[in-house]
């Protein structure tokens, strides 16, 4: 679903505050506001370019915000209906995302993977993340989104976890965040690239390559050693 129409979608289900019951239209729905929360992600990066008026950005930042909010507790929600991680390892998952029937693995919810389940149950089980997370964004003029509230989380964990070196573990969120987002390149990105390429594409992956070599210049040589001191 291309990001506009899942945004015209999302809107009303915001305006009306439509917060489904049960997991066939809560999974569902949360496809499409993750979709539209990026949409407006990217619109809100582009006003100034849009030439918008204040009346709209605001309005474009406020939509996106009530967006970003709706898709937390949609999140929170489905969070809530999947059954415990007990119960599941019971029934064969190990985090819930998926049941065993037989010899074959089954998903608790069409479209909901193990990782899913996991990032929806652990939402639901840190509303003060959460709620922390859409203040801010009120207060910076962002949007909140479940990315967000995530290394939030992770990041209050690491600073709770017992620590043999006080300077071992993540000292912010900025860098949790950051390191996370290593993680998920890393993990994402395959070990080589496809055989063949139309040019667009390969001009594309080019120029981003170029972006990522240059953002992480800093941690290569001497430059490396000033991050630490």
């Amino acid at each position: 679903m291309e990001g506009e129409e899942a945004m015209k979608i999302f809107d009303l289900v915001v305006k009306e505050h439509m917060l489904p019951a049960t997991m066939d239209k809560l999974v569902p729905l949360s496809f499409i506001g993750a979709a539209a929360v990026k949409f407006y992600q990217a619109k809100v990066k582009l006003m100034d370019q849009l030439g918008m008026s204040e009346q709209q950005r605001k309005a474009t930042l406020a939509d996106g915000q009530d967006a970003g909010e709706m898709l937390l507790n949609i999140e929170a929600r489905i969070g809530e209906l999947l059954p415990a991680p007990e119960e599941a390892r019971k029934m064969g998952g190990a985090r819930g995302g998926k049941v065993r029937q037989g010899k074959e693995a089954l998903p608790v919810h069409e479209g909901l993977t193990d990782r899913r389940a996991h990032q929806s149950r652990t939402i639901h089980h840190n509303p003060a993340a959460v709620k922390a997370i859409i203040k801010e964004a009120r207060e910076n003029e962002d949007i909140p989104t479940k990315t967000a509230v995530l290394n939030r989380i992770r990041y209050e964990n690491e600073k709770a976890r017992p620590k043999k070196d006080p300077g071992e573990f993540v000292t912010s969120a900025e860098e949790a965040k950051y390191l996370h987002t290593l993680e998920w390149i890393i993990s994402e990105l395959p070990a080589m690239p496809p055989k063949k390429w139309s040019d667009k594409g390969l001009a594309l992956a080019t120029g981003y390559a170029k972006i990522i070599r240059k953002r992480l210049e800093v941690f290569d040589g001497t430059q490396s050693k000033v991050l630490s001191s």
